[in-house]
């Protein structure tokens, strides 16, 4: 290719990147614009949180780190990473990937473009790999030799990004099974966990699809609803992801504080409350869409009934599970928030708008009369 050629390629690939950015940045916006839904509470309590949050980011690489005394739950808190980081990716995926023009782009420029530029937005995307970096270019050559296992878990997080944005199936069977490795009653080193890790991801590619959802007859209300949450698992995958990262916040809050427990109780069953009550704002939705179909056929009463059962029983799993896996909380503290709870179903039925406000004052409210 002479030299006129090479030029034109670098300015229209310039071009091509400059057009991705500015994508990028548009669909980031409207992304974060869609977080308005629960207004104060994003503004002003995790807002003010941000700090602390990174704070235990750090902290928690730390734990995978220096994992040599408690490999188990250093494996645990790199696998807990990981899905932290495929939540957050698959959010931006569509940012990342510009979804909405993809068909378009592959009119204009040839496809290794396309995927340069994805990997390329990827990696500034990936703020838990950044993270990973900043904390391995801080470490010495005698704790490197110490941890040479942190390598495994940076190729890993680089290595899931890129799962998210072409196999997200295999990126879900890789996190099933790393799963089951990193909750096995096993004694083994850190480097075999992140190993094992590696290997359990690769196997996943070469596993068959399955849809569960092609196989569900939907002929009553119980079937309707589990394929609801089964064809939109996303509203399930993030409340889920974010309440693993509070259990583990709180499981290592507690073993530094453990004089400050009812503090960091009232905190968990806060974010219990929230992260399961505002189901209702997707289950809602979806009763006003299909309302007139079942007051068609006479059922109207037990849809609209039916709507608030998934919130009940996803926050019923979530306080069983914290009180199975991270700490015990007061009975006055379980009554209360199941109550709160509740609250929490009707303002999001009858009061959307107040929502966060609620949450807020009465968060306030049992930390000021619990602790």
């Amino acid at each position: 290719m002479s030299k006129l050629g090479i030029k034109l390629e670098i300015v229209q690939y310039r071009s091509f990147m400059q057009y991705r950015y500015q994508a990028y940045k548009i669909e980031l916006t409207q992304l974060l614009l869609q977080l308005k839904n629960f207004g104060l509470l994003f503004l002003v309590v995790l807002g003010s949180a941000m700090l602390g949050m990174i704070l235990l980011l750090f902290l928690g690489l730390g734990k995978i780190i220096d994992s040599s005394d408690a490999p188990q739950y250093g494996a645990q808190m790199a696998w807990l990473y990981l899905l932290l980081q495929s939540v957050m990716l698959s959010a931006m995926k569509s940012a990342i990937q510009n979804s909405q023009q993809r068909l378009f782009q592959r009119t204009i420029v040839r496809s290794n473009w396309l995927k340069l530029m994805d990997i390329k937005l990827l990696l500034l995307s990936n703020g838990w790999l950044l993270a990973s970096v900043v904390i391995a270019l801080d470490l010495n050559y005698s704790q490197w030799l110490r941890a040479p296992h942190f390598v495994l878990f940076m190729l890993l997080q680089l290595g899931l990004g890129v799962l998210c944005l072409y196999k997200p199936r295999t990126l879900i069977y890789g996190l099933i099974c790393t799963a089951i490795l990193a909750l096995l009653p096993i004694n083994i080193a850190p480097l075999a966990y992140h190993c094992g890790f590696i290997i359990l991801f690769a196997l996943s590619m070469v596993l068959p699809a399955f849809s569960l959802s092609d196989q569900l007859p939907v002929n009553a209300l119980s079937t309707f609803w589990l394929s609801f949450f089964i064809q939109h698992s996303w509203v399930l995958v993030w409340r889920v992801a974010l309440l693993l990262c509070v259990f583990m916040a709180i499981t290592t809050l507690l073993h530094e504080r453990a004089d400050l427990a009812a503090i960091f109780n009232v905190i968990a069953a806060a974010f219990m409350v929230l992260f399961t009550s505002s189901l209702q704002f997707d289950c809602g939705k979806l009763h006003d869409k299909y309302q007139l179909f079942f007051h068609a056929n006479y059922q109207q009463r037990v849809f609209f009934i039916s709507q608030f059962i998934p919130s009940c029983l996803f926050f019923l799993i979530t306080l069983i599970s914290y009180l199975w896996f991270v700490a015990k909380i007061e009975w006055l503290l379980i009554c209360l928030s199941i109550g709160w709870c509740v609250l929490q179903l009707y303002i999001a039925q009858k009061k959307p708008a107040h929502y966060a406000l609620v949450w807020t004052i009465t968060t306030g409210g049992l930390l000021v009369a619990l602790t």
